[in-house]
C-alpha cells in the first residue's frame, strides 16, 4: 500500500469513512460533512480532507520555498532567531503591528450605478493564532470604519497541521465586532472543518459558490473559490455559471494565480491574498520571496489584467514569524465608483 494512503486510512476513523486528519475538537457531526459534500462536491471535499491528511502526516509539504530547504530546515526560526541576532527584531515586531486602512476605488466601466458608493472591508491572511494580540489591534481598527459588508480572502490560522480550534476560537471574537453581511473563502493554511462553526457564527463561507447582493436596483454577483495554491480544490467555472451572462461580478480567490483564467472566464474583479506582499522585504516594498506564480506587480495592491480588474491585499496578519519589514499588514477598503 503507498504510504500516503496507509497514512490517510490509519488517520481515518474507519475504513469507508471520509478521512479526517486530526481529533475531531470542533464539534463537527456526520451531517456537517454531508453538507459540505453537497456544497464541494463529494469528489473535491475527498481530495481536500485526504490532502489535510498528507500534510498532517509529513506526506505533502505546503512550499518549496528555496529551492526545497523549507522542507528540511525551520526557516522561521531562522528567520526570528536571526533577526534578534541581528538586533533588527523588534522594528520587525512594530511592523507587525503597524496595522494601515488603505482605501482603494474600484472604477469599472461596467459598474452598474446603484452600486456606487457600496463599500467593502476586506481582511486576508490574518493567520490569528500566530501572535493573538493582534486581535486587539484588527478590532480597535475595525470598530471606527464605515463600510457595506465585508469579505475575507482566506488564511484564518498560522499553523497548516496541528489543531485549528484557536484561531477559530479568535475568529469568533473577531467576528463580534464585524458587520453583517461577511463573506469568506479559505486558503491554504485552512481545515475545511473550520467552515461549520464560523458559518454558525454568521461568517457565509463560499465554497466554489457566489451569491448575489442587492443594492438600489442593481446586483452585484459575488463568487468565491476553495483554495488554488495548496487543496487545488477550486472550480471557477462552476461559479461563472452561477453568475448571469452580463451580471457584474467579483470574485474571491485566497491566491492571485488564477488570474488568467478569472480573466478568460469574464469575471470583472478579483480580490486576494495569500503573497503578503513579500512581508520581508527590502526598503522600497521590493519582496525578496514569491510564494505564487504571478508577476511581481500582482503580489500587492491593486493591478489589471486584461478586462479583470484585480486587488492582491498584503494581509492583515504575518505568516510564520510576527514579524514585518518594508511592508505594512493592511485592512482594505475597496470603494465603488462610476
Amino acid at each position: 500500500m503507498d504510504l500516503r494512503w496507509r497514512a490517510a486510512s490509519e488517520m481515518s476513523p474507519d475504513a469507508g469513512r471520509l478521512p479526517r486528519a486530526a481529533p475531531d475538537r470542533l464539534g463537527l457531526e456526520d451531517a456537517d460533512y454531508e453538507r459540505l459534500s453537497r456544497r464541494l462536491g463529494p469528489a473535491r471535499l475527498r481530495q481536500r480532507l485526504t490532502t489535510q491528511v498528507y500534510h498532517v502526516a509529513g506526506e505533502a509539504h505546503q512550499q518549496d520555498l528555496l529551492f526545497g530547504l523549507g522542507r528540511m530546515l525551520d526557516l522561521d526560526v531562522i528567520v526570528d532567531r536571526g533577526a534578534r541576532l541581528t538586533g533588527i527584531h523588534p522594528r520587525g515586531y512594530r511592523g507587525f503591528k503597524d496595522l494601515r486602512v488603505v482605501e482603494h476605488r474600484i472604477r469599472h466601466p461596467r459598474l452598474p450605478s446603484g452600486l456606487a458608493g457600496l463599500t467593502l472591508l476586506q481582511l486576508s491572511d490574518l493567520h490569528l493564532d500566530l501572535d493573538p494580540s493582534l486581535l486587539d489591534v484588527i478590532r480597535e481598527r475595525v470598530r471606527g470604519l464605515d463600510y457595506d459588508l465585508a469579505v475575507l480572502t482566506g488564511d484564518f490560522r498560522n499553523t497548516t497541521h496541528a489543531d485549528h480550534g484557536p484561531s477559530v476560537e479568535l475568529m469568533l471574537e473577531l467576528l463580534a465586532v464585524l458587520r453583517t453581511p461577511a463573506y469568506a473563502v479559505l486558503g491554504n493554511h485552512d481545515f475545511i472543518e473550520i467552515v461549520p462553526p464560523l458559518e454558525r457564527a454568521g461568517l457565509r463561507f463560499l465554497l466554489n459558490e457566489a451569491e448575489t447582493i442587492h443594492r438600489n436596483g442593481a446586483a452585484l454577483h459575488l463568487g468565491g473559490v476553495d483554495d488554488p495554491h495548496f487543496y487545488k480544490t477550486h472550480d471557477l467555472a462552476a461559479v461563472r455559471e452561477q453568475v448571469p451572462e452580463e451580471g457584474f461580478s467579483m470574485l474571491l480567490c485566497h491566491s492571485p494565480e488564477t488570474y488568467r483564467e478569472a480573466a478568460a472566464l469574464g469575471f470583472d474583479l478579483m480580490l486576494s491574498g495569500h503573497t503578503h506582499g513579500g512581508q520581508i522585504c527590502l526598503p522600497g516594498g521590493f519582496a525578496l520571496i514569491k510564494v505564487c506564480d504571478v508577476p511581481r506587480r500582482m503580489l500587492s495592491g491593486a493591478w489589471r489584467y486584461r478586462d479583470l480588474l484585480g486587488y492582491t491585499s498584503v494581509g492583515t496578519g504575518a505568516c510564520g514569524v510576527a514579524l514585518r519589514y518594508f511592508c505594512p499588514p493592511e485592512i482594505t477598503l475597496h470603494r465603488f465608483e462610476r
